[in-house]
């Protein structure tokens, strides 16, 4: 058992990489932001996944600014530096030859961080059917629906959420009561990406489900049984929906198919069987009407 969940913890990664890819792609920026909703053992995670073009990467820390101890900061120690403390751990990070790719998770026991500021993730199920197959439609809010208005809206000095301390970074007031800076917001640690629209940051929500399903967003099979559901969108005021669809059978026409092909091959197999209707022998005619049996007459033997 253990040796299969690692298996299929090794497949999960190999396809986040992938699809971490295809957002690469697609994003308008050089990043994007990927979050992964999924449960693991009966515990439901909430995973964050940045990936920066290498160029943005130079770029940005070429204008990095200083961090308590006297050092630039990077984007490797900003990110971690952030994530962490809000009680996220490290899952993972690479450097490709064009990206950087770092991941976060931590586990989910009320609305995610993303939900707090986004539209809480919550289907609403509809049905039609038919005698044989139910199909049913789930649609919730995107949870990145509402997240551009509330960053714009995000008051000076709040860092109570991820998004907020990304805009504000954490301002405190010293011994003095003089306001100082705790933690620089990202544009203060990075002064290159002031001059860089953030509506072309590549957003992706991800949910992990049965394989079988149809869905608004992109499919990225894991294993036989399960898959990544992506759903894209860019920074901005937009609204959408995060959609699945999926069948049933509905038992009682397959009951009625069951019913009916029974009773079909009950009648094939009595007309089968049936004993087809013979003529009476001559024994079974005895003692006989001549009159009756004149047919009998033409097989006599006649007079030499």
């Amino acid at each position: 058992m253990k040796g299969e969940r690692s298996k299929f913890r090794t497949k999960r990664v190999l396809a986040l990489i992938a699809l971490c890819f295809v957002a690469f792609a697609l994003s308008g920026c050089g990043a994007s932001l990927t979050v992964y909703d999924y449960t693991e053992d009966g515990v439901r995670y909430n995973e964050y996944e940045l990936t920066i073009d290498n160029d943005i990467v130079q770029k940005m820390e070429r204008t990095a600014t200083l961090d308590r101890d006297g050092n630039k900061y990077t984007v490797k120690s900003y990110f971690y530096a952030l994530f962490t403390g809000f009680g996220y751990e490290l899952a993972g990070a690479q450097k490709t030859e064009t990206v950087y790719i770092v991941r976060y998770r931590k586990v989910v026991t009320d609305l995610s961080d993303l939900e707090k500021l986004g539209s809480p993730v919550k289907f609403v199920t509809t049905h039609t059917e038919n005698p044989f197959v139910r199909t049913y439609r789930a649609t919730s809010q995107n949870p990145f629906n509402g997240v551009r208005e509330a960053f714009d809206n995000i008051a000076p000095l709040t860092s109570t959420t991820i998004l907020e301390q990304i805009k504000n970074g954490i301002i405190a007031r010293n011994e003095y009561n003089e306001l100082v800076v705790v933690f620089p917001s990202i544009y203060d640690a990075f002064p290159y990406l002031k001059g860089l629209d953030a509506s072309g940051l590549l957003l992706n929500y991800v949910r992990t489900g049965a394989r079988r399903m149809e869905s608004s967003g992109r499919t990225v099979a894991i294993d036989d049984k399960t898959s990544n559901y992506v759903f894209s969108r860019y920074f901005d005021d937009t609204r959408t929906t995060v959609d699945f669809e999926y069948k049933r059978p509905v038992s009682y026409g397959w009951y009625m198919v069951a019913i009916a092909a029974g009773a079909v091959t009950l009648a094939i197999f009595v007309l089968a069987t049936r004993t087809k209707k013979q003529k009476p022998t001559l024994l079974d005619r005895f003692p006989y009407n001549p009159e009756t049996y004149r047919d009998y007459d033409s097989n006599l033997p006649s007079k030499l």
